[in-house]
Order: C-alpha cells, then sequence, then structure tokens
C-alpha cells in the first residue's frame, strides 16, 4: 500500500515537474536533505508518533528524484534533438575544379596558331576573319584569370566542406557518448528514487514497531539459560546483522588502516553468530584478523559481542550502528600479542 502511495506521489510530481532546471532539482535536493538531519539517529529513542516526520522526509525524497529524473529527461531530449541535426546529410561537396580551364587554354592557342597562319594574308576576306580571331583572342585571354578565380573558390569551398564533415562526425561520436551517460543516469536516477522510497518505508515500519519507552514490561520467571534470548536491540535488527565490507575508496578508520574486511553478522531468536576476516595496511607482523564471535543482543543501541581468533587470542567486537541504514562500524579490542594487531576500528558499508 506504501509502495503504491509512493508510486503515485512521485507520477504527480512528475506532471508538477514540467520544465526543471539545474537550480530547481539541485534545490528540491537541499530541501530533502535539510528536511531533518537527525531522522536516523532520532529512530533509537522514539515511538510511532515519529512515522509522520519520517512521511515528511519521505516526500521530499520523492519530489528531488522526480525533479532529478525530469531534468536528465529533457537533458536526453536536448541531446537526441542535437543527435537528429549532425546526423541530416550534408550537402555534396563542389567539385575541386573542372575541365573550362583546359579547354579555355587549348582554344587560346588554337586561336593564335590561326592568327599566325593568317597574319599576313592580303585578301581583304582573310583580314576580316583575322580580326575575328584577334577579338576571340582578347576574349579567351580575359577569360582565363575568371576560371583560374572560380576554381580557387570551388577548392576552397571543398576544403571547408570536408571540415565540416570532419568536425560533425567528431561532435556526433562525442554526442553519442553523452546521450548513452544520460540515458544511464535516468536509469540510476529512478532505481535510486525506488531505493530511498524503501530506506523510509523500513524506517517508519521499524517506528511503529517499536516499544514505546512508557511501557513497562510485566514481570516474568528467571529465564532459561539454555532458552534462547528474546531480547531484541533499540534499532531493528537490519542494522547489524547481514554481510559487511570496507569501501574500497573513501573509506573512514582510526587505528591500522584496513586493506578489506568482510563481516558476516547472522540472527537467530535473539541469538548473534558471525566472522570476521581482515587485513591490514601494517609495516611489519602478521596484516590479518579472523574470528568468530558470538552472543545474545542486548537492549541497547551499540552491541558487544565476545570473539576467539583462529590462533586462540580472546577479545570483544563492538557493532555500531552507523548514521545511515547502510554503515556499521565496528571497533575491535583482542588481547595483545607478538606481532599480532590487537586493535581495529573501522566503518563499513552493507553489500
Amino acid at each position: 500500500m506504501r509502495r503504491a502511495r509512493n508510486t503515485v506521489i512521485l507520477a504527480a510530481s512528475l506532471c508538477a515537474f514540467a520544465a526543471v532546471s539545474r537550480e530547481a532539482y539541485r534545490d528540491a535536493y537541499k530541501a530533502w536533505r535539510q528536511a531533518d538531519p537527525t531522522l536516523e539517529r532520532d529512530v533509537a529513542a522514539a515511538g510511532p508518533a515519529l512515522a509522520a516526520e519520517i512521511d515528511r522526509v519521505a516526500n521530499q525524497a520523492i519530489k528531488y528524484a522526480a525533479a532529478r529524473s525530469v531534468f536528465l529527461s529533457q537533458s536526453a531530449a536536448e541531446q537526441e534533438r542535437r543527435l537528429a541535426f549532425l546526423n541530416q546529410d550534408l550537402l555534396a561537396a563542389p567539385p575541386a575544379g573542372s575541365d573550362a580551364s583546359r579547354i579555355v587554354s587549348a582554344e587560346a592557342d588554337a586561336v593564335r596558331h590561326s592568327l599566325d597562319v593568317y597574319g599576313k594574308d592580303p585578301d581583304r576576306g582573310i583580314q576580316m576573319a583575322r580580326a575575328l580571331l584577334n577579338r576571340e583572342n582578347i576574349a579567351l585571354g580575359a577569360l582565363a584569370p575568371l576560371l583560374a578565380e572560380a576554381r580557387k573558390t570551388a577548392d576552397q569551398a571543398r576544403a571547408a566542406t570536408e571540415s565540416e564533415q570532419q568536425a560533425r562526425k567528431k561532435a556526433l561520436g562525442l554526442l553519442r557518448e553523452a546521450s548513452a551517460m544520460t540515458n544511464q543516469q535516468i536509469a540510476k536516477a529512478s532505481q535510486e528514487g525506488a531505493a530511498w522510497a524503501d530506506y523510509y518505508r523500513l524506517l517508519a515500519d521499524a517506528v511503529r514497531g517499536a516499544t514505546p519507552a512508557s511501557v513497562t514490561p510485566a514481570a516474568a520467571p528467571a529465564p532459561d539459560p539454555r532458552a534462547p534470548s528474546s531480547a531484541l536491540p533499540a534499532l531493528p535488527l537490519s542494522r547489524y546483522v547481514g554481510a559487511w565490507v570496507f569501501p574500497a575508496v573513501n573509506g573512514l578508520y582510526h587505528g591500522p588502516e584496513p586493506e578489506f574486511v568482510d563481516l558476516v553478522v547472522h540472527e537467530q531468536n535473539g541469538h548473534a553468530d558471525g566472522s570476521l576476516f581482515a587485513r591490514f595496511k601494517v609495516s611489519g607482523g602478521d596484516p590479518l584478523i579472523r574470528f568468530d564471535f558470538a552472543g545474545d543482543f542486548q537492549k541497547t543501541r551499540n552491541q558487544v559481542f565476545n570473539l576467539e581468533t583462529s590462533d586462540g587470542a580472546k577479545g570483544t567486537i563492538e557493532l555500531i550502528p552507523g548514521p545511515a541504514f547502510n554503515l556499521l562500524e565496528i571497533n575491535v579490542q583482542i588481547e595483545p600479542k607478538p606481532g599480532r594487531i590487537h586493535q581495529a576500528n573501522a566503518v563499513l558499508i552493507k553489500k
């Protein structure tokens, strides 16, 4: 039901953002992130009354996702229009030159030869023909530079057209790459919007299902140590359970720098068991840590469990939920042994 409502809100938002500028969707992002910056932290101590506030923040997130999707769609449409323009056929390039100059040159040679042949003949008719040939020779002489200039202009036009074709081909390639990247961003923006909607739904469900702090539990008989634990932490179990890794870039840590960390936490009937395998960037000694741990979840935000490494060392691991649902801080303390890492702290991200 909530997913359907979110879908309706998203569709309505898309209609509202008929034309979205880059500043508009950035403003929507700011409004969302500033709606309640302490929302996740407040979940631990709040009851169902916080669900309405979560819904308000969720609506801001949906508006941002819609605005960004519309902006990216508009960008994609503009790129398609540019592609269509660049794909139009160019006019055929003019010829590099014609045979007119060669023909005129040959004709001028023939006229001059005739003038030489008939130039000294005293016959009046021949002299009249010679006068006509002389006029033709003058006309051909005037035509030759005009044809040379026309050929030069045609060659320049051809070179300019070829240069334009090369520039257009290059622009087409770059624009196709940009269009493909924009389409990928549109798909990712849609997935991101759906993911945030699910995130806030889980957050609201966790709040609605939390036991109010004012409720006093009824007296219960002493627990059977052989029975599974029914204690639940202050936060949803999903904040601790699952597979967690140290991010490849921009990871946060204190103490030795992790090269990789793999943490797996399971839960059954309020009982946790897990394992950790990690490698650290150290100049000497053994860079590896491998251990298993187990224990009951407690009604506290941070969960501490006893551990035992692969070489028999004892210690503890503390699981500390981060500011977002997909972040978990670990604090490891192990009894010191020569050449062995005995403490580590890092922020992991959920797979």
